[in-house]
């Protein structure tokens, strides 16, 4: 670097010089007729010729030198190296650092139970889900944070605090916060890629809540997937803020993807207190779960993709409030999903779930009434539009259909839903 900088110094000095030398008055040229008279060396009686002054050819008094030059060039040089290497660093942590959410607008219209005086049916708009997610990953660690904003206040959904195991390429992490349970295949599926506006029955009333706090283990080695971890096992929607008790459930889930085709078996065992009517003190009931699931993706129509999605869970110890409303009470349900693509911006699908709370005992509140218990299908159909990347917007349609027994009526509740999904 240092010819470079002597060079480059030389050039800029002499530049420097040239602007600063005022220009000599040209003298005329003599005529070619005219020879030249030859300049005879100077006899001693002659005076001394005239000396060029001393400065004439050096650098001025007072200058820098070269090597003062080169020092100041060199340090220039350094401090530009230095101020490239914090862009640098500053690109490289933006990078790692990724901000993400959606919103989710709706207009729900469900049909009244009572025709003439509109009972049991609405029409409102609301914001369903408005998310923020914040994600920093590094070499060996990442955080993930991401809260919901609502009409009824601010959330905490996900706070998650990961280490990537030194050594698997980050193929092997261990995870501890608030997180999704690691259970089946809509549960841990995001709300925004989704192509219902809601989870199927089954998956509300097993997972009611999604989340819950813990420590799981991810990991993945060539097609195999697998997430285990330990939980409080209430969920995030049990109305507390910490675990009441010291039972800890164990949830996890090994699957498979093949690109084209994908699934896993779930298991769930844990342990919840409560207290039956028949009970004189709070005991420990079993809350287990199992399912499996499959996904399928097809390209044989001409109109665009195909995929085929189902999944199967039963249960015991369930509710949509705490997760634990429906102590002891065994219960399953599925779903199977078919979504067709048209072209790159539309696709229709149809969902047709079922639940049944008790496992085939069929009851009536009244003679009319169906109760609780009682099983319920849903089919839906939902038609969907891309307006590019940031922007769907969807039409959904649902039929629930409770099955009931002697003189009880299947209650009109169907809904209708138009969303708008904004994300970026």
């Amino acid at each position: 670097m240092r010819p470079l900088l002597v060079a480059f110094s030389l050039l800029t000095s002499s530049a420097a010089m040239a602007q600063a030398t005022p220009p000599q008055e040209q003298l005329p040229t003599p005529p070619a007729s005219e020879p030249r008279e030859a300049v005879q060396p100077a006899s001693p009686a002659d005076p001394e010729p005239k000396q060029p002054p001393a400065n004439a050819y050096s650098v001025p008094e007072g200058s820098p030198s070269i090597d003062e030059r080169l020092s100041a060039d060199e340090h220039r040089v350094e401090a530009l190296e230095e101020q490239n290497t914090e862009t640098k660093n500053d690109l490289s942590a933006l990078k790692k650092l990724r901000f993400s959410g959606y919103v989710q607008a709706r207009y729900l219209y469900q049909e009244p139970q009572d025709e003439v005086t509109g009972a049991g049916g609405f029409s409102r708009f609301t914001i369903r889900r408005s998310r923020l997610k914040a994600t920093y990953t590094g070499d060996l660690a990442q955080f993930m944070l991401q809260i919901d904003a609502s009409p009824t206040g601010v959330a905490l959904r996900d706070a998650e605090s990961t280490l990537f195991i030194p050594g698997t390429k980050q193929q092997l992490s261990l995870t501890l916060g608030q997180m999704k349970w690691p259970f089946g295949y809509e549960g841990p599926q995001s709300s925004s890629d989704r192509e219902f506006p809601e989870r199927s029955r089954v998956v509300r009333n097993m997972l009611p809540s999604e989340r819950d706090r813990g420590a799981k283990v991810n990991g993945r080695y060539k097609f195999l997937r697998v997430s285990a971890g330990v939980f409080d096992g209430a969920g995030t929607d049990s109305g507390t803020t910490q675990d009441n008790d010291k039972e800890k459930d164990i949830i996890g889930r090994v699957g498979f993807d093949l690109k084209w085709i994908a699934g896993g078996v779930s298991g769930w065992y844990g342990q919840d207190l409560g207290k039956l009517p028949t009970d004189t003190f709070r005991r420990a009931y079993d809350r287990s779960r199992l399912g499996a699931d499959l996904q399928a993706y097809f390209d044989v129509v001409p109109l665009g993709g195909t995929s085929l999605k189902g999944e199967f869970i039963a249960g015991r110890t369930y509710g949509a409030a705490n997760n634990a409303t429906h102590l002891d009470v065994p219960a399953h349900g599925w779903y199977l999903l078919l979504v067709q693509n048209i072209g790159l911006n539309d696709a229709v699908a149809v969902r047709y779930d079922t639940f049944d709370p008790h496992n085939g005992q069929a009851n009536t509140a009244n003679g009319e009434t169906p109760g609780a218990d009682n099983a319920v299908d849903t089919l839906g159909v939902v038609v969907q539009h891309h307006f590019g990347e940031n922007l769907k917007v969807s039409a959904t349609y649902e039929l629930p259909m409770t099955q009931v027994v002697a003189q009880a009526s299947d209650p009109k509740d169907n809904l209708f839903t138009l969303q708008m999904q904004a994300r970026f």
